[in-house]
């Protein structure tokens, strides 16, 4: 049980907490002053390197205790939905006019 709400914190914390840290690291610095597209970016790319941090942190956390992020093994035992097997050439043709 207490792997699966460790599992269920970490997913939901790059949701929720990733923004976040990526909005405060942006509110640290002078951005009231700067134009409002300049701000938008700035915000944009702190949160991608807040949530990018997070997988890293809970890749590492991952390797060291694989039941405490569960998900993360999870995703990657997914398999395509279709799995086609191609051994002899294809031929493709057009289809008939009437």
């Amino acid at each position: 049980m207490l792997d699966s709400a460790l599992t269920l914190i970490t997913l939901a914390s790059l949701f929720i907490i990733g923004p976040a840290v990526g909005y405060a690291v942006v509110s640290c610095l002078n951005w009231q002053n700067w134009a409002v597209p300049i701000q938008h970016l700035a915000v944009g790319i702190c949160t991608m390197v807040a949530v990018s941090g997070m997988i890293l942190a809970y890749g590492l956390l991952w390797e060291r205790s694989p039941t405490s992020v569960a998900w993360y093994g999870w995703i990657q035992e997914l398999q395509p939905a279709v799995k086609l097997r191609q051994t002899t050439p294809m031929e493709v043709r057009q289809p008939m006019k009437k």
